[in-house]
């Protein structure tokens, strides 16, 4: 999952040079039209509150230890690149995004965590004042480890005896839609809301539910 979401980072950085080449030569032109605008791109925190569906804890023997479920507030960090076309107010983007985020839920010791990355596209409208609402959809992939402690501790070097670890990887789709407030022309700030979907292979420990992000981006971007 780490090497998936570096390697779509460094693609992206990569591709930033020539594009950045391109939308400053034509910056000169002031053309309207539908055209490469240049690139966007920051890190962001999120928070939310996800769950997931009822699963059953075994003993090694297959004897039911109980049923549990995640729920509860999520926290994380992320970031995107997007390379933008369009007019000056209405534009297609087209990028890679990758995210983390983790969950403590009962037994207090319990938590689960997801990352996530993939190719994203939206469009936004930028309006002439500061406010520019957008809309889109990830696609890509994942993994999630949920580590169960039913009973002990996290905090010595003691084997647990009742406690599991879940490990897999899911095709990640993520509609999300958003603002961007333009705090100066080359720096703005995002809040956007987002639902995590598992497409594939899907297990009952996968947690969804809203998460709430907020961030700073910078750009190159030529009206």
């Amino acid at each position: 999952m780490r090497l998936l979401l570096t390697a779509a980072f460094t693609a992206a950085i990569l591709l930033i040079s020539p594009l950045n080449i391109l939308a400053s030569d034509r910056a000169g032109a002031n053309d309207s039209g539908f055209r490469f605008r240049g690139y966007i791109g920051g890190m962001m925190l999120h928070t939310g509150y996800i769950f997931s569906k009822p699963f059953d804890i075994l003993s090694p023997s297959g004897q039911s230890l109980g049923t549990m479920q995640i729920k509860g507030g999520a926290t994380g960090i992320g970031g995107h690149v997007k390379f933008a076309f369009g007019t000056p107010s209405d534009m297609l983007r087209i990028g890679a995004e990758g995210h983390s985020s983790n969950v403590r839920y009962s037994p207090s010791h319990s938590y689960a965590h997801t990352g996530w990355g993939g190719i994203i596209l939206d469009y936004i409208h930028r309006t002439e004042g500061r406010v520019h609402p957008f809309l889109g959809c990830l696609i890509g992939g994942g993994g999630v480890k949920n580590h169960i402690i039913i009973q002990g501790s996290t905090s010595d070097y003691v084997t647990e005896q009742q406690s599991a670890m879940h490990k897999y990887a899911f095709m990640a789709i993520a509609p999300f839609l958003g603002i961007e407030v333009s705090l100066t022309p080359k720096l703005s700030l995002v809040i956007k809301t987002d639902w995590l979907l598992n497409a594939a292979n899907s297990q009952r420990d996968f947690t969804s539910g809203p998460r709430i992000y907020a961030g700073i981006l910078f750009n190159r971007l030529q009206r």
